[in-house]
């Protein structure tokens, strides 16, 4: 890639990305109706959990100082103490945030072609995107270690072309990283005519999104999908944010605040309930299945932590923070502590991710 390349890459992510405290949904629908393939090195890093399916466009910062991948340790005092339990992986979207900020302040990452997640350690971890794709639509991060990724690879590099389901000579391809990055399972998912979306996975099944208004279970091992049924019919990709976790679809329309909750195997409503509207939200269910955390950070940019019980539907609510630009990056489980990670975003200058990272364990 080119000097040259390399600035188009930045213009074209800084355009993609939005304003602080702008509306995270509507930008999304845009860059679903917009994306273009890459004819060389993507652009696009995904940060998806199991339930926030989030699409992150990321900039780089060439010519600048190095930046290392350690996360600089927060200088806030956790607010709860580390909790004994299984540990769920902590990706991170930070996608919203990166590039030219209305402010003056630029937040950066040291590669554009990584998945990035928080480590139990505290650590910033990356794992490099495999080059058999270009870009990468979604990812669901295994607690095994593994990671499963669905993206896109242009089969006429050099050429450029709207994206949509009839685009010719275009690969969609489902692969499984192990827990080293490497490949372990790569496979077409691709059928003309239809668009595919990665709603999440599970060490054997990866849930994919199919037009017109399926969810199919797919087998990781021998590649045979099934059509689930119960939850028929199925919200719209395009008018709703779709995500599969601990047996549950989490549908969140795009016209409103609402969330409910549908069981995969029977369709039967769980909960349904209403949050306050955000700029940026990410979903977490517990390893136990019995409570949602849903961190979100409002147009203000204050964090806030909701935990819904999925039985009751009733809902507690934490702040995360007070008084500062901020938004949410992820959030996941150790027993029963909730970690949220949130970025302090700065007013001017170019800052790395981990400067600005910040955590919560409440």
């Amino acid at each position: 890639m080119t000097t040259g390349d390399i600035a188009e890459v930045i213009r074209r992510a800084a355009d993609a990305v939005p304003a602080a405290g702008s509306d995270l949904d509507a930008v999304l629908r845009r860059h679903r109706r917009n994306r273009r393939r890459r004819t060389t090195a993507a652009l696009g890093a995904v940060a998806v959990t199991a339930a926030a399916a989030i699409t992150a466009v990321v900039a780089i910062n060439p010519g600048g100082p190095a930046v290392e991948l350690a996360v600089q340790r927060t200088t806030q005092a956790d607010s709860a103490p580390e909790t004994l339990g299984p540990k769920q992986r902590l990706p991170l979207n930070a996608g919203w945030a990166l590039g030219p900020d209305k402010n003056g302040g630029q937040v950066t990452v040291p590669q554009v072609r990584a998945l990035y997640e928080l480590g139990a350690d505290r650590q910033l971890d990356g794992t490099p995107v495999p080059e058999i794709i270009d870009d990468v639509r979604a990812w669901v991060p295994l607690d095994d270690g593994r990671s499963v990724v669905l993206g896109g690879k242009n089969l006429k590099p050099g050429v450029s072309r709207e994206d949509g389901p009839d685009v010719s000579d275009f690969a969609i391809r489902l692969l499984v990283l192990d827990a080293g990055g490497q490949v372990g399972l790569q496979r077409e998912v691709r059928v003309q005519g239809q668009d595919v979306e990665l709603l999440g996975a599970t060490a054997t099944t990866a849930y994919l999104y199919r037009t017109p208004g399926r969810i199919m279970a797919h087998d990781l091992a021998t590649g045979a999908e099934h059509r689930l049924t119960g939850l028929e019919p199925v919200p719209s990709w395009e008018t709703h944010s779709l995500t599969v976790q601990g047996g549950l679809l989490l549908a969140a329309p795009h016209a409103s605040c609402g969330l409910r909750a549908v069981a995969l195997d029977t369709g039967k409503q769980l909960f349904a309930t209403y949050l306050p509207c955000a700029a940026t939200r990410v979903m977490r269910l517990s390893p136990d299945g019995r409570t949602l955390a849903v961190a979100l950070s409002d147009p203000a940019g204050v964090v806030t932590l909701f935990r819904i019980d999925v039985a009751t539907g009733k809902v507690g609510t934490t702040p995360v923070t007070r008084g500062e630009r901020s938004g949410v990056l992820g959030v996941g489980w150790a027993g029963g502590t909730v970690r949220v990670a949130w970025l302090r975003l700065p007013s001017t200058g170019a800052h790395p991710l981990s400067e600005e990272l910040r955590i919560t364990d409440l």
